[in-house]
């Protein structure tokens, strides 16, 4: 026998070997291949962020009183607000991470469409979501703010994720329902816990992006 070819016997998966990756694939995070898949992926990556660090500052700075606490209904409204505005903040910092790793790709000439599609797509999370009860007016600020950090991100070098999360980090340190007074000596703290996070999910981000097909999609969709 051919000692390559042995190898390669050895070396192949039995019926066990096979079924385990069958089901790795199926069980697996699939990759981002479509304007729906990255839609999905940011929507759900920037609630968990904006939840997990708005509400495990909360009952760590206020430990067995946050049983009380998240009683609470005037804090639960602030708490609301603050959740909304980090998501906003949030989702905008992961797009403007996603240009990053996907501007490099594209010839000078496309990369315009590419602002264009990452802008409509924002935008297009922002109108279908419910109007929060402080936001009556809408998120057309929001968008705006937006378009003009994506826009000078896009004429720089590409962003990282630490680059990046000092935006949301902010946002969420100042609509925080704790006293100020409370909170004045944790902000390293609280920027520390969404960097940690928002690096975490540009790693995940770049091992399950199919680069090539996001981007034809992106550039070809309808944002809506």
């Amino acid at each position: 026998m051919n000692p390559r070819a042995a190898v390669r016997k050895r070396s192949a998966p039995g019926p066990a070997g096979r079924l385990w990756q069958g089901l790795k694939a199926r069980l697996g995070p699939q990759p981002i291949t479509s304007v729906p898949a990255l839609r999905i992926f940011l929507e759900e990556r920037a609630a968990l962020i904006a939840q997990k660090c708005a509400i495990d500052y909360c009952r760590g700075k206020t430990g067995l009183a946050s049983y009380a606490l998240f009683t609470e209904k005037p804090f639960l409204e602030a708490l609301d607000v603050c959740r909304w505005e980090t998501f906003v903040a949030v989702l905008g910092d992961l797009l403007i991470i996603a240009e990053g790793n996907l501007r490099p790709q594209l010839t000078a000439a496309r990369q315009p469409r590419l602002f264009e599609a990452l802008v409509g797509l924002y935008s297009a999370v922002l109108a279908a979501m419910p109007a929060p009860v402080h936001r009556a007016h809408g998120w057309g600020d929001a968008i705006d703010s937006f378009t003009q950090r994506l826009k000078e991100a896009s004429h720089a070098e590409p962003r990282q994720a630490l680059d990046v999360a000092d935006y949301s980090a902010k946002r969420l340190f100042d609509t925080l329902p704790i006293h100020a007074s409370m909170r004045a000596l944790d902000e390293e703290v609280v920027y520390g816990a969404v960097r940690f996070r928002m690096i975490a999910v540009s790693q995940e981000f770049c091992r399950r992006v199919a680069a090539a097909d996001l981007i034809e999609d992106l550039l070809a969709t309808p944002i809506s």
